[in-house]
């Protein structure tokens, strides 16, 4: 893929716990990417999650952020409720 833009979002989430189950739950996603315009890696660090970004362009780069911003903040919802319900 010649890649043209690119971004790196670093989201830091509240235990390490929480960043664990959202990076394996999200990871294959970025599985699927590579035959499309897009392709992400993603990578955990602590409490830390970063994904990166490659596409062949912009048009392509602002929809595959959005569908992964869209995606965590449904995965962060669903283990917020998990674990209120402990």
């Amino acid at each position: 893929m010649i890649k043209k833009a690119y971004a790196v979002l670093h989201l830091t989430f509240s235990s390490e716990r929480e960043a664990d189950i959202i990076c394996k739950s999200i990871s294959p996603e970025t599985k699927v990417t590579i035959r499309y315009r897009s392709r992400v890696k993603i990578a955990r660090y602590g409490k830390r999650i970063s994904l990166i970004f490659e596409s062949r362009d912009t048009t392509a780069l602002r929809a595959s952020i959005n569908s992964y911003l869209s995606w965590l903040r449904l995965l962060k919802s669903v283990y917020n409720f998990l674990e209120s319900q402990k």
